[in-house]
């Protein structure tokens, strides 16, 4: 009964110590496609430029400050950067972005947090393909 008790304690442990584990993304998504436009390399960093366009905020530019922030993985790291962008009507909004990356093959994936000159902040999913040079990116509003 002993041996019974314990071994469903360490069911439930486990069962609920990976559901709290679990990143669930709800909510209006704005998407965003572009194209990298220049990547500039440094001793252990490097900056990636990117264009876009989207409804919402019109033309952007961004820029990933890119390093490596652990010498023992060379496939991710720490980016931070900015990003403007220009409406149809002329209206201007900027973000500061944060986050991390990693790669594989010629795919880089980040994860940013964003904070939005117009008061929104988003969480920005973005896939980059170095060999293509598409960019796509999905903001997740808070």
């Amino acid at each position: 009964m002993k041996l019974l008790f314990k071994f469903g304690c360490i069911i439930s442990f486990a069962f609920f110590s990976s559901a709290s584990f679990s990143f669930d993304i709800t909510g209006e998504e704005l998407d965003l496609k572009g194209v990298i436009t220049d990547v500039t390399l440094g001793e252990s960093s490097g900056v990636i430029n990117v264009e876009a366009d989207n409804q919402e905020y019109g033309k952007t530019w961004l820029t990933y400050n890119v390093r490596l922030s652990n010498p023992e993985s060379p496939d991710q790291g720490t980016f931070h950067g900015r990003a403007t962008a220009i409406n149809s009507d002329g209206s201007r909004a900027s973000a500061v972005r944060q986050g991390v990356w990693t790669r594989k093959g010629y795919t880089y994936s980040f994860l940013s947090l964003d904070d939005v000159s117009d008061g929104n902040q988003y969480l920005c999913i973005t896939e980059m393909n170095l060999k293509t040079n598409k960019v796509e990116m999905k903001f997740y509003a808070r």
